[in-house]
């Protein structure tokens, strides 16, 4: 430990952005997870679908249905219906009558949709969708090298975006009608005997579960000085994921969350270095809780250290024969 010891005010300045690194990833996880007991559950969907680095069609692949075709086929929609509404039913043991009554709020649901893709309008918003979609996938398959074009293959990427959320929104609109009708025919006695229905987590569930655990256990780690070198580690490979998924580059669109102008070093990129700076040194053991647990190795090895030398000092000192 003496060995990489910079110093009172080098060790101070080191444990102080370690605690403030830690505070960040901590403060952003509680946030996220807070966010859900408030009502407005995070999620990392709008993250990954923002993004326009070299792992981006990574990051696409992770975002169930990326392109909302299941959601736009009437068909498979109203099948998706079919098994919430069995679900449900099946669930709080619906007797015939709540039965009756939740396949009349289907119905309902299922007239809407009818006469909404029926609708002229909608045929040609849903057609032009899928023109456009067909022409982002071509410029996708070879993406442009001239800056004019990459510009026009951005406005198609955003014109796509706006044209699926706009035929989005009203299918989301008919499934929380759904979904509230249904959930009204639960008797009191229902929901207090069997309790709310287990959901299925997908994919981006877990994301964002792993996402928040990580923020949390990174932060707590780098604030108690706990595991410091594997904790800075995550929270550098964390930071890494976040910049390659938007990174400054020329040529790729500019994050438009982003405070201020950056060009290949931003905000992310510099804390990603000063985790691995932190996890370079053994801060942990200079306040943390890291010294309680581990420190007894590092004594251990001085004294070994010690020892070796004033034997070494001892054989040097000792007269040569003659």
């Amino acid at each position: 430990m003496r060995r990489y010891y910079p110093g009172f005010f080098g060790a101070l300045f080191l444990v102080l952005l370690r605690t403030a690194i830690g505070w960040h990833f901590f403060y952003e996880g509680y946030t996220k997870q807070v966010s859900g007991a408030e009502g407005q559950s995070f999620s990392a969907e709008g993250y990954l679908r923002g993004s326009a680095g070299p792992l981006s069609p990574y990051f696409h692949a992770l975002v169930p249905d990326y392109y909302s075709l299941s959601r736009l086929d009437q068909a498979e929609l109203e099948r998706s219906w079919d098994q919430e509404v069995a679900r449900i039913a099946d669930h709080y043991q619906f007797d015939e009558a709540q039965r009756e009554d939740a396949e009349k709020i289907l119905a309902s649901s299922k007239a809407k949709a009818d006469a909404e893709f029926a609708d002229p309008e909608t045929i040609e918003k849903i057609k032009k969708f899928r023109t456009d979609l067909d022409r982002l996938r071509q410029l996708e398959a070879s993406p442009p090298t001239i800056s004019f074009e990459r510009e026009r293959a951005e406005e198609v990427r955003k014109k796509v975006d706006t044209e699926r959320r706009e035929l989005v929104a009203t299918v989301d609109a008919w499934e929380e009608t759904l979904r509230e009708g249904v959930a009204g025919l639960v008797t009191p006695e229902q929901a207090e005997r069997i309790g709310p229905p287990s959901v299925s987590w997908t994919r981006l569930d877990w994301i964002n579960f792993i996402t928040k655990v990580s923020l949390l256990a990174i932060g707590a780690c780098l604030m108690l000085g706990l595991l410091t070198p594997l904790a800075s580690l995550g929270g550098a490979a964390f930071l890494a994921l976040i910049y390659l998924s938007m990174p400054p580059w020329p040529g790729l669109p500019a994050n438009p969350l982003a405070e201020g102008h950056y060009l290949y070093v931003n905000k992310n990129l510099i804390e990603l270095l000063a985790c691995l700076v932190l996890a370079s040194t053994p801060n942990g053991l200079w306040i943390g809780l890291d010294a309680l647990l581990f420190g007894w190795v590092g004594r251990r090895r001085a004294r070994r250290a010690e020892a070796a030398a004033e034997r070494e000092h001892d054989r040097s000192a000792r007269p040569a024969r003659i």
